[in-house]
């Protein structure tokens, strides 16, 4: 394994953590809004809305990304997987933000 193959993971197994800790902010901050909040926090709410998207797509796609490359793929399926699911979860990430778009501009 390279080098810049073994920071690549050591950085991604890090924001695996991250996100995990983040999740858990963001899910607490989203109970918050959602049950607390006046009309004024529409705003906050979206963008914890779309925060926790973000965190829960990496969080779950790169636990899945993990767990396929523990087969002990070769460099091109293990290319694949990744390219595969960095595009999955960026249309997910844009379905998701359409489906949320009209809190933004709920009265």
């Amino acid at each position: 394994m390279t080098q810049v193959r073994m920071w690549r993971s050591v950085a991604l197994w890090l924001l695996q953590r991250m996100t995990a800790v983040l999740l858990v902010a963001f899910l607490g901050l989203h109970l918050w809004a959602s049950n607390f909040a006046t009309d004024w926090a529409t705003l906050l709410r979206a963008g914890v809305d779309m925060s926790l998207l973000a965190l829960a797509l990496f969080h779950g796609l790169n636990g899945v990304r993990t767990v396929l490359l523990d087969f002990g793929l070769g460099y091109q399926a293990r290319r694949f997987v990744s390219v595969g699911l960095w595009i999955l979860g960026f249309v997910a990430f844009l379905f998701g933000a359409y489906g949320l778009w009209p809190l933004l501009f709920s009265s």
